[in-house]
């Protein structure tokens, strides 16, 4: 049974089961229904007349034994190709398996026990799943960044484009798998979470970035880059959403504590990600431009690619630091104007002669104030 029948069926023992395949019913048991379709599709290894179909979805496509130029012993690489797709679809399945185990065994089992609003459950599901998420990202993409050793020499973003970049060991081809597929999953779950129009809209702006440039960075062979700019972005998302679970948790000092390093890091994460963008494809990968996109090599380093990629890189990082300065700058002001509300408040009451209530009215409205700043964290 998924987690919405059994949250249904705490919530009226009575309650009729909804028709099979009505809205209801799908919503309610999707993750037992692609669960199944999972299942059918790993039964097709048992057959020898399906096996090389489930093989498409399962099975990562194009491997090659390939001695590339900087290695003299040949290895089992891969590369993207158009039979991907059957794989991103599968693993989008799975995705959906997973998120129903996460918010079955773990987040629904939290709330139970915190007791939160309808409102704080959606933000609280949120971010769990996103902290989850960004978790094992980070870790994956610092592995691979690690045996790259990027670290050592940044001239490896884009030296040997395209040679060295179109061929990647199993574990960088699935981390971009698990990656669109992830974020391709996220589409559905607004039918089976029942989101509201806003709540969508909110969310749909960043999915669908996600989602855009993963597979530009997979498909286009640029994946050292996007590999470190997505290490770079999952890092900061981390803290963020771990610090928001921490807060609707009801841990209002870690939260806060928390939330501190993440504002001096989401700036720094932005630049970072703009400084990365420009050394790459303005001055890296330029030394390797070619006139047109050769399909045949993977060769899409032209110079519309390049410097409209640059662009967007661009324009969605500002993007994001200018709603990150209004978002403070409207707290600071919302600070400042309870303050002033406070002081002519206690100066009254100073005036009529209660000193004693007009100190403790300052210190209730201190503590309202710095829950109003809390609470302005968690959007």
């Amino acid at each position: 049974m998924g987690f919405e029948a059994k949250r249904a069926a705490a919530l009226g023992r009575n309650k009729k089961s909804p028709p099979i395949l009505s809205h209801e019913f799908v919503i309610q048991n999707h993750g037992d229904i692609v669960s199944c379709g999972i299942m059918v599709v790993m039964l097709g290894f048992m057959f020898g007349a399906t096996s090389h179909i489930a093989q498409v979805f399962i099975v990562p496509q194009y491997n090659d034994t390939v001695t590339l130029p900087d290695e003299t012993e040949p290895r089992i690489l891969y590369k993207s190709g158009v039979r991907d797709l059957a794989s991103l679809f599968f693993y989008t399945l799975v995705w959906i398996a997973v998120h129903c185990a996460l918010q079955e065994y773990i987040l629904d089992k939290v709330q139970r026990k915190l007791h939160l609003s309808k409102s704080r459950q959606v933000k609280f599901n949120e971010s769990g799943h996103f902290a989850a998420f960004s978790i094992y990202s980070l870790i994956h993409a610092g592995i691979i960044l690690h045996d790259l050793a990027i670290h050592k020499d940044l001239t490896r973003i884009w030296s040997g484009y395209p040679e060295l970049h179109r061929h990647f060991p199993i574990y960088t081809k699935l981390f971009f798998i698990f990656q669109i597929s992830y974020w391709l999953h996220q589409l559905p779950e607004f039918y089976f979470q029942k989101l509201k129009s806003e709540e969508i809209f909110n969310r749909l702006g960043y999915i669908i970035i996600f989602i855009t440039a993963t597979c530009f960075f997979y498909f286009a062979n640029f994946v050292r880059l996007g590999l470190l700019l997505l290490f770079l972005e999952y890092f900061s998302q981390a803290l963020f959403h771990t610090s928001r679970l921490l807060y609707f948790s009801g841990k209002i000092q870690p939260s806060s504590t928390a939330f501190k390093p993440w504002n001096f890091l989401f700036p720094i994460t932005r630049l970072a990600t703009i400084v990365l963008a420009v050394v790459s494809l303005w001055y890296g990968h330029r030394q390797n431009e070619v006139a047109f996109v050769d399909l045949a090599s993977g060769n899409f380093n032209t110079q519309l690619i390049r410097i409209n990629s640059l662009l967007v890189v661009l324009l969605i990082q500002l993007w994001m630091l200018f709603n990150f300065s209004t978002f403070h700058i409207a707290r600071w002001r919302e600070r400042c104007r309870e303050q002033a509300a406070h002081a002519a408040s206690g100066g009254g009451k100073r005036r009529g002669g209660g000193g004693f209530g007009a100190k403790t009215k300052r210190k209730g409205g201190t503590a309202a104030g710095g829950g109003g700043m809390t609470e302005e964290k968690d959007k």
